[in-house]
């Protein structure tokens, strides 16, 4: 027997793109905002594919961000570095990047003189920055100045809170902290003074019970801290605090985060000048280290979704491969369903949804992969996976015409259902293909070349 007909009548159809077709040249993707509409809808970013076939990667596509799901050597980085590659040549001074960068392959395929690397490796790259984040703070303004203090407190000691025995004692040295900071924030502000990560590592080294205290009385609204190291305290109490206080900074701020820098993610997001910031995580000490990695994300895009629609132009791109790999971050829900008008644009890698429902927790995880409007699917091998691709474009009915081998019963026809993409579309995937799931056009089945053949 084989297939006569095997049409949709009902729902959408996965696609192929023939030899030489490009997807959406001289089309509009339906849907598509006004202010994205142009003339043949020209763009200079693009993936090339085999057989001359492409996908041009639109205003409106980044917009609505992107993201690739693949298992490992399924061949996602190698689209993703295609994406970023034409967004970075087709990027202007009003633009800039922000790269999660947890193998070092972003920082050596794109960086560019004059880019900011913010590195904990023993050798520098080139282009290295020391974080201060008092400058930080200080970007912020000065009303929302002891909220941010609050933020980074909570961000650096969130796993030290929730995985203690004792979780009064983190959740006090996170107070502590955050008034230490707040305190010295406000000898900027009033007394001129100079504060950054190398002299706030050396000043903690030598605090004590009394010399805190002493900071902290100079501030009304902050003398409640004190009573968590109170004079009266029994020394074993105060030391419990203080324990978990230099536990967690001195982790923190250690090898290129201990030294002595005036580098702000924040100002330089304002002043973008079509830059990048790398971000390089090292796996090898993710788990001491990711709170600030987490902490210069949230940091980035709380002050991007904190700014008004009407004053900012421009855009503000989170390259974030592999995300899963720090902690949750605070704004990333809002960054992909709010932040599309102020010119935040998503462009992320994952390795399936149990990643992210891991670090989200199912429901938020499941809103954040929905955010994305735009999914390259490569091969994957979870089933959790394959079913919230193959679920995404819904159900389809179809009508089958088979013609049978004995010619006495002619050609058998049957109504059948099934979902837009199928199962075995997924595991039948060769490595480095993929489906591409737009937001609001049918799939379709692409193939890109490798990124060295692009180049």
């Amino acid at each position: 027997m084989g297939y006569l007909r095997n049409d949709v009548i009902e729902g959408q159809a996965l696609e192929f793109l023939e030899p030489g077709e490009i997807k959406w040249r001289n089309e509009e993707i339906p849907g598509m905002e006004p202010k994205y509409k142009r003339n043949g809808l020209k763009s200079k970013v693009g993936i090339r594919g085999q057989d001359g076939t492409g996908v041009l990667i639109h205003d409106d596509l980044l917009a609505r961000h992107i993201l690739c799901l693949g298992s490992i050597g399924s061949g996602k980085s190698q689209t993703l570095y295609q994406i970023i590659n034409a967004t970075r040549k087709s990027a202007t001074s009003n633009d800039v990047f922000i790269f999660f960068d947890a193998k070092g392959d972003y920082l050596e395929k794109f960086y560019q003189p004059g880019d900011y690397v913010i590195s904990n490796e023993a050798n520098p790259p080139e282009g290295t920055v020391n974080w201060n984040i008092y400058q930080d703070i200080m970007a912020t303004a000065p009303e929302k100045r002891d909220e941010t203090v609050r933020e980074i407190a909570t961000t650096l000691f969130k796993e030290d809170i929730e995985g203690s025995s004792s979780p009064i004692f983190a959740a006090g040295a996170r107070d502590l902290f955050a008034a230490i900071l707040s305190s010295q924030v406000r000898n900027i502000e009033t007394k001129g003074e100079t504060w950054d990560n190398e002299k706030l590592v050396s000043w903690l080294r030598r605090a004590t019970d009394i010399t805190v205290r002493n900071l902290l009385k100079e501030y009304e609204d902050l003398t409640w801290v004190r009573n968590y190291i109170h004079k009266e305290n029994s020394t074993s109490s105060k030391q419990s605090f203080f324990m978990h206080l230099y536990q967690n900074i001195f982790n923190i701020f250690s090898g290129g985060f201990a030294k002595s820098g005036d580098f702000s993610i924040t100002e330089a997001i304002k002043r973008k000048q079509g830059k990048a910031i790398f971000l390089e995580y090292d796996m090898a000490s993710g788990n001491v280290l990711s709170p600030v990695f987490t902490l210069l994300l949230d940091l980035a895009m709380k002050d991007v979704l904190g700014r008004k629609e009407s004053s900012e132009q421009g855009n503000i791109f989170f390259i974030l491969d592999e995300f899963p790999l720090i902690p949750k971050l605070s704004y990333m829900d809002n960054a992909l369903n709010f932040g599309r008008s102020l010119g935040v644009k998503v462009i992320a890698g994952i390795q399936n949804v149990g990643q992210v429902d891991h670090v989200y927790g199912p429901s938020l995880g499941r809103s954040i992969i929905s955010g994305f409007g735009t999914i390259f699917t490569f091969r994957l091998f979870d089933e959790a996976s394959r079913t919230l691709v193959a679920y995404r474009h819904g159900r389809t009915k179809k009508i089958v015409s088979i013609g049978s081998s004995n010619a006495g019963k002619g050609v058998i026809d049957t109504l059948n259902d099934g979902n837009v993409i199928e199962d075995w579309n997924i595991t039948n995937l060769k490595i480095g293909q993929c489906i591409v799931s737009p937001y609001n056009d049918e799939p379709f089945l692409f193939y890109p070349l490798m990124y060295e053949d692009t180049i």
